[in-house]
């Protein structure tokens, strides 16, 4: 059974909250207003009796998902997504899985390692492969190494079709 204990409008208000509370688990809206980031917010719930983070996004930033996971969240849903998909997240979450996310949201996003993600980032930041490389202390040759095995990872054709992947999923 699922009791709602507490409810908050800010960062900093979620935190006196569950200070006070001590939920066994935590829904968490990404955009919650305040002073606490959310992942501060997610790292300080997490360390009080272990309590359970699920992210409720409005939308998938598939960018930000596993590094949201990575500070302590165990779930990550979308507003949209079934009430009845919600509550089973929620079941997971209590039974102690971890990495849960959205079907709305591509499946291999858990398998991308930090670094990873962070050559998304750079690959599709402006100015090319060529300035990647360089903002990443590598020569060309050993990005599109990295690249290749990356493309491989996530079954895609070719690296261009890698970019447009992580730029349609806003690295």
């Amino acid at each position: 059974m699922i009791e709602v204990c507490g409810q908050a409008e800010t960062s900093d208000d979620a935190w006196k909250s569950a200070q006070k509370l001590l939920p066994d688990m935590v829904l968490l809206d990404l955009h919650l207003p305040g002073l606490i980031s959310t992942f501060d917010l997610i790292k300080r719930l997490c360390s009080l009796r272990n309590a359970k983070v699920i992210i409720f996004a409005s939308q998938g930033k598939a960018s930000e998902v596993q590094d949201l996971l990575d500070a302590g969240a165990c779930a990550y849903v979308l507003k949209e997504d079934a009430p009845a998909l919600i509550r089973m997240t929620m079941l997971m979450v209590s039974r102690g899985s971890r990495n849960v996310i959205s079907p709305s949201l591509p499946r291999h996003l858990t398998r991308l390692s930090h670094s990873e993600r962070n050559l998304l980032r750079h690959v599709t930041a402006r100015g090319g492969i060529a300035k990647a490389a360089e903002r990443l202390s590598l020569t060309e040759e050993q990005l599109a190494n990295e690249l290749d095995q990356l493309t491989a990872k996530l079954e895609l054709e070719d690296v261009d079709e890698l970019v447009k992947w992580a730029k349609k999923h806003d690295f």
